[in-house]
């Protein structure tokens, strides 16, 4: 059958037709203004919130440079624990009931490379109560090269009581409303903190912590329909990436780095909580081709609800999948996709289930996920310990978990386990690698009672390199790899950690080999295609490159026709007319399968 191109041309012609219908607003917190229209750079808004009000569905936000929150003081000097400065608790951006609708997402992105989004206040982006959105292409950046180490440990255990009773307020405290968890202590008086220690019940209390070491970079909550993309969120002293209480989540293509380092709370690099089920039994948060890497804490963390406190760093993950057990999740439908993701030098597990339901972890490489127990303590002291076993892949106290073609690589020196599986139910582990840089692996026995097919083998990475984070590490597999085409074909997604499609023997792990070595992975990389699997809408965004031809086939060859919007080096092609199912996107020589669903 004869095929025809869409050339870039037809798609302008396209792009002119469709424009009417969609606005483009622009925001440039140093030189905008409130008063003008927004809609071209020149006359861009000062303001998110001015923007946020002018947009309806189908409209795009695009942010222009630096974004701060109105106290941020990158020179920040600590001078005490009551210091304003440490409790003022600002988000940077602030989004509460913006609303696109299916086919019309509203999108929120930045202009281009220069925008930053900073915050040192309670998080850099923070979403509630909203659906339909996309948020791409943002570097949000922390102050942890700003706060010495000595500033973390001095708030590690500050804290107060807002119950009406404070001299000051909850974002400028007296020094007298100040308190100090390592004070609280019911069978001692030392404020030393020790394992036997117990201390104050003050789980009923209101109580507030300093912002300024605990920053999240991005949080989203009690919302649905949310696709978060190609976003570089690095050096939080909290979290990185949170989502709460929320559905139909896709997380993709993005990179968190050096997340989580100041905290006193035991964050995490990404962490998805407390999800809330869907009509079907289709996914309803996905975990697609994210780098997570060098995010570790740097402080032992305390907990409000308990009283209890261990006073060793057993926080810090890559992945962390929290709560996802609510009676309506558990009595309700939906799953929970980790796929293609690559977890690398993470303080304790590259990828991690806590009470958990219906969750797949899928052709992910997790390579040295114990940062805290192979670099931290032995620098530190190396009389402490090393201990904990889960630095792999790991469930706890979950059910209906499959562990299937991923590879993972540990530290064996206190016998941690690759894969491991406590209090797990209905658990499948299948078709996986593990190995230990130096020695023998020691397995879990919850896992090796069922699990099948499981390899012990080193998997030949062109370049694993060591924990520096500015060294260039390649996890893609050498041509003499044990991990090449041995993969479960039934679970492998149709692509990789690149987006480069995997063949009838796909790979274990995130890169299939073939995408490692190949020319159409290099115009891979220049083109990233989202979200994948799809509803209404991909996104093509051919930022170093110019684009010739763009065309989709479904599984018979026939030619699909679709309407396209342009905007810069965006295309947004509109695919709700095609029925479910799978389709080749082809952008010049490199052929992309793509899946389209409810």
């Amino acid at each position: 059958m004869k095929t025809k191109s869409i050339l870039l041309v037809v798609i302008n012609i396209m792009f002119v037709i469709t424009l009417n219908a969609q606005t483009t607003y622009y925001v440039n917190q140093l030189s905008g203004n409130d008063s003008s229209n927004g809609t071209s750079i020149g006359s861009a808004f000062e303001t998110i919130e001015k923007a946020v009000n002018s947009v309806a569905s189908g409209d795009t936000i695009e942010i222009i440079g630096e974004y701060k929150n109105p106290s941020y003081n990158a020179s920040y000097t600590y001078s005490g624990v009551n210091d304003a400065h440490l409790w003022h608790s600002e988000n940077t951006i602030r989004i509460n009931g913006l609303n696109g609708t299916s086919g019309n997402y509203i999108t929120i992105r930045a202009h281009d490379a220069s925008t930053i989004l900073k915050g040192d206040g309670a998080n850099v982006f923070r979403v509630t109560n909203s659906s339909y959105l996309k948020i791409e292409d943002f570097n949000i950046e922390g102050e942890v090269d700003n706060i010495p180490l000595s500033t973390a440990n001095a708030l590690q255990f500050v804290y107060i009581i807002d119950d009406g009773n404070l001299q000051g307020t909850a974002t400028n405290p007296n020094a007298s409303d100040i308190k100090f968890r390592n004070e609280d202590e019911t069978n001692d008086n030392d404020n030393i903190v020790e394992e036997t220690d117990t201390y104050t019940n003050i789980s009923n209390e209101n109580v507030i912590r300093p912002s300024y070491i605990d920053t999240r970079g991005l949080y989203i909550s009690n919302s649905d329909n949310i696709i978060i993309s190609n976003n570089t969120i690095h050096h939080m002293p909290g979290g990185g990436l949170r989502v709460s209480d929320s559905k139909l989540i896709d997380i993709l293509d993005n990179e968190i780095y050096r997340c989580s380092a100041k905290s006193y709370s035991g964050t995490h690099a990404l962490v998805v909580t407390k999800t809330e089920p869907i009509a079907s039994s289709g996914y309803s948060v996905n975990i697609l081709r994210n780098k997570i890497h060098h995010n570790y804490n740097e402080q032992y963390s305390w907990s409000p609800t308990k009283t209890i406190i261990t006073p060793r760093i057993d926080e810090g993950k890559g992945i962390s999948l929290q709560r996802n057990n609510l009676t309506t999740w558990i009595n309700g439908s939906g799953r929970i996709l980790v796929a293609n993701n690559l977890c690398y030098w993470n303080g304790f597990s590259g990828v991690h289930t806590n009470d958990g339901y219906r969750i797949d972890f899928i052709n992910n490489t997790c390579y040295m996920n114990s940062y805290t127990n192979t670099i931290t303590y032995p620098e530190l002291d190396p009389n402490i310990e090393q201990k904990g076993n889960n630095i792999g892949i790991s469930a706890q106290s979950s059910n209906d978990i499959k562990m299937i073609n991923n590879i993972s690589v540990i530290d064996t020196d206190w016998n941690g386990f690759a894969l491991s599986a406590g209090g797990t139910t209905n658990l499948e582990v299948s078709d996986n690698l593990i190995y230990g840089v130096n020695g023998p692996v020691n397995q879990d026995n919850d896992i090796t009672n069922i699990d099948v097919n499981t390899l012990e083998a080193n998997p030949l990475f062109v370049f694993a390199g060591d924990e520096v984070l500015t060294t260039m590490h390649d996890f893609g597999l050498q041509p003499s790899s044990p991990a090449i085409n041995i993969a479960n074909l039934t679970y492998a997604p149709i692509d990789d950690f690149f987006g480069s499609s995997r063949d009838q023997n796909p790979d274990l792990g995130a890169i299939e080999y073939d995408s490692t070595l190949s020319i159409n992975n290099v115009k891979a990389e220049e083109v990233k295609v989202y979200p994948n699997p799809f509803k209404d809408q991909i996104t093509i965004n051919y930022k170093n490159r110019e684009l010739s031809e763009i065309s989709i086939y479904n599984i018979i060859g026939q030619e699909q026709k679709f309407t396209c919007q342009k905007t810069g080096n965006i295309l947004t092609l509109d695919l709700s007319h095609l029925s479910n199912g799978l389709y080749v996107l082809k952008i010049d020589s490199v052929s992309k399968k793509i899946i389209k669903t409810n």
